[in-house]
């Protein structure tokens, strides 16, 4: 409602107002104060009579009589001009339930162009009046005359035939002369200049619903086409150019257009800031984690424990900070994935220990659960991002830890047949419904099952993409109450996809 430039009013059966919106308070120049005290009909109505914006009169009678035809809950379009100038076309609509729907729009521009096109005219008209006037007397003058107006123009006599066109509009049409020797009607003429437009009448031409159009030329200059009665019966036709202002309007609409662009680059960015929030909540759990778990071993047994564990226990604090650290700067770039794409640091490097390097770090911080590993069938090299494989495996992991409260352990395996690598993590948890497990990688969706557990929907929803851009795939098996298995599956040779499975409960 705020975004649209037209001022809305809601009013219900009881002439209460239930909605304002901003554009309608700027148009109608209502404080909010005053919409706070009273939001009724009346009370506005009060205001405007108050402040003289019906004119002069009792206050309480303006306000009576209006109230009164509103209480008909008639269908109703008007134009107001209120004190300071500014005209505004009011359009009611009632509804079903009653009460109506009321548009406020500004026409001053509109009203304003309408009046100096008509003080245009009639002085057209009145100088068309006098100068024919005076070709009884002196045709020639009457042609330098017309030949010294700006617009083609065209003359026609009460049946619509050509009989006199001024020197513009001669460069306009070269071959208007041969409408006026043969006495060709001004409708033959539109006709000519625009032979895939449907022929119209003399009638259609003079329809006052349809005071004017507009036209492009060959020569790719803009008119204005409007025709009208002149005092003796006769047709004015002016051809008035306006390439300049469809210039100006187009850019007018690129500058529109661009400012709808920069208004959704401002929602993504608050959206991105948004996410970077629940992100850095849900993913810094682990690293954190990790931290904490190293920090109170070195803090319990620092002077018992030999100078390698120690620097091992440090090497993994610092290594947990530096993805902190790396989930920052990733984030950006994956928040736009959408549009720019998700570039990938992807090199050919040890996998299968380091997959089972994040288990052995995710085990150690993980107090609740005891997480069996088997990676053994895992290639020894592959060509992936290391840091966004460990965001991902962790985050299936601390699902199933997170999902599967009262189980004691989860697992996660590692096998290679077919041309896929598959890494599947395993939970005895709650599980997810079937209808539900094509929709569980979506952003911010989150399971029925999972009520009252704490989460922000967006785990799963960063692993697929970073999966989906090393051309794999998240394959999902659960059953309510049973657990789920969720598993990476990737291709064995780096560009090929796997088959396609879909997921099943």
């Amino acid at each position: 409602m705020e975004t649209v430039h037209q001022g809305i009013t809601v009013v219900d059966r009881n002439l209460d107002l239930v909605l304002v919106n901003e554009a309608a308070q700027a148009l109608l120049d209502i404080p909010y104060e005053v919409l706070a005290a009273g939001p009724n009909l009346e009370q506005l109505f009060r205001f405007n009579a108050e402040r003289g914006d019906y004119g002069p009169g009792d206050p309480d009678r303006q306000v009576q009589e209006r109230l009164e035809k509103a209480r008909l809950f008639e269908p109703h379009d008007f134009e107001r001009v209120r004190p300071n100038g500014t005209v505004i076309r009011v359009q009611g609509t009632p509804v079903s339930e009653g009460g109506f729907v009321t548009l406020y729009s500004d026409v001053t521009r509109e009203r304003q162009q309408e009046r100096d096109l008509l003080i245009a005219r009639q002085e057209l008209s009145r100088r068309l009046d006098h100068k024919t006037q005076q070709l009884l007397e002196n045709r020639d003058l009457l042609l330098n005359a017309i030949n010294g107006i700006r617009d083609g123009l065209v003359i026609s006599d009460e049946r619509g035939r050509v009989v006199l066109a001024n020197d513009k509009m001669k460069s306009i049409h070269a071959n208007i002369g041969g409408y006026v020797s043969t006495g060709a009607t001004i409708a033959n003429l539109m006709s000519c200049l625009f032979p895939t437009d449907p022929e119209k009448s003399l009638e259609d031409l003079m329809d006052p619903d349809v005071p004017w159009l507009e036209r492009r030329f060959p020569m790719g200059k803009w008119y204005r086409i409007s025709h009208s009665r002149s005092t003796d019966g006769g047709i004015i036709s002016v051809f008035t150019e306006i390439t300049e202002y469809k210039k100006q309007q187009s850019n007018l609409r690129q500058h529109t257009d661009e400012l709808v662009k920069l208004l959704q680059q401002e929602k993504q960015l608050t959206e991105m800031q948004r996410e970077f929030v629940s992100m850095a909540s849900h993913e810094f759990r682990t690293p954190l984690a990790i931290i904490d778990s190293n920090a109170q071993r070195i803090l319990r047994r620092g002077e018992t424990m030999a100078a390698d564990k120690i620097k091992d226990r440090l090497g993994t604090i610092r290594e947990s900070v530096s993805r902190m650290q790396y989930l920052i700067n990733r984030f950006l770039d994956f928040s736009q994935t959408q549009t720019k794409g998700m570039e990938l640091n992807r090199r050919r490097q040890p996998f299968r220990s380091v997959v089972e390097r994040i288990c052995l770090n995710f085990a150690e911080a993980c107090d609740s659960h005891e997480i069996h590993v088997d990676l053994a069938e895992l290639p020894d090299h592959y060509n992936y991002d290391e840091k966004l494989a460990e965001l991902c495996i962790e985050n299936l992991l601390s699902n199933a830890v997170k999902y599967s409260p009262n189980a004691g352990s989860v697992s996660i395996t590692g096998s290679m047949a077919g041309g896929v690598i598959e890494i599947a993590v395993s939970d005895q948890g709650v599980g997810i419904p079937e209808e539900e497990i094509d929709r569980v990688c979506d952003k911010y969706f989150r399971a029925s099952t999972s009520s009252g557990i704490p989460g922000t929907g967006i785990g799963l929803n960063m692993a697929a993409s970073v999966i989906e851009q090393h051309s794999g795939e998240i394959h999902i098996e659960s059953e309510v109450g049973e657990g789920s298995r969720i598993a990476i599956r990737l291709p064995e040779v780096v560009g090929a996809a796997p088959e396609r499975a879909r997921s099943v409960a």
